[in-house]
């Protein structure tokens, strides 16, 4: 007996498509796979599955990490667009380091990181043991590094330098240079002995915190103002005035 060819093809769309169902409902076959990260036992996005194609604006939307923060922390131009820049692109803006004898190139897995210490989320990575120093800068003036961990971290920085000398926009160098000349600018790791030597007068010390300049000088100013009940960020702004 003859078979047509239109029943030929038939069958062919039936088998097709029936493994297509079949991997669907065994989760064998997801579209949203490749951008969509898994969820963990305790509802949160997975840090594990943060991909170098997700752009930082996925990352804000899966993560509720707002791509302004990744932007400031690893020191991206302002005017980044967060739904077109990957993560796997900062490796063509920064330079790779070398750390302990190997090279370390900024890109996803840093992102992946921050990500984790910022959001207290854990993610244990076997690739990425130092962070930029800018970084954690951000991440302790936000208050997301504390005891132990500070410590860590603080103790393995490194620089960060951009591939392209011209990366920042003309503006943003004026900026910096401009900062840099104008004096003292606080940090979370300022005591308030280098506040001082910075050119911060005592009056002013008490002007802007409301307190006198405690006997220890070797106290960190963050620590200080936080204990006193004041918001570090507001505080360093006014000492920048």
């Amino acid at each position: 007996m003859k078979i047509k060819s239109v029943h030929i093809l038939l069958a062919i769309i039936i088998i097709i498509g029936g493994g297509i169902l079949l991997a669907s409902e065994l989760d064998l076959y997801n579209t949203d796979r490749v951008k969509s990260p898994r969820k963990t036992a305790e509802g949160f996005y997975d840090i594990y599955d943060i991909r170098g194609s997700h752009t930082l604006e996925e990352i804000e939307k899966y993560y509720q990490l707002l791509a302004s923060s990744v932007i400031e922390a690893f020191g991206l131009r302002p005017d980044t667009v967060p739904t077109l820049f990957q993560l796997k692109d900062m490796k063509e803006i920064f330079k790779p380091v070398e750390l302990e004898g190997e090279e370390y190139v900024v890109e996803t897995d840093t992102v992946k990181v921050f990500t984790s210490l910022y959001l207290k989320i854990p993610y244990v990575s076997d690739e990425t043991f130092y962070l930029p120093e800018k970084t954690v800068n951000y991440l302790i003036e936000n208050d997301k590094l504390i005891g132990e961990e500070k410590e860590y971290w603080q103790g393995h920085t490194f620089k960060l330098e951009y591939l392209d000398s011209e990366y920042l926009a003309a503006s943003e160098f004026s900026k910096i240079v401009i900062e840099e000349a104008e004096g003292f600018k606080v940090t979370g790791k300022t005591t308030i002995k280098e506040l001082l030597d910075g050119g911060i007068t005592e009056e002013k010390f008490e002007e802007v915190t409301g307190f006198k300049v405690p006997e220890d000088k070797s106290v960190l100013v963050r620590d200080f103002v936080i204990d006193k009940g004041l918001e570090f960020r507001e505080i360093k702004d006014k000492f920048a005035e």
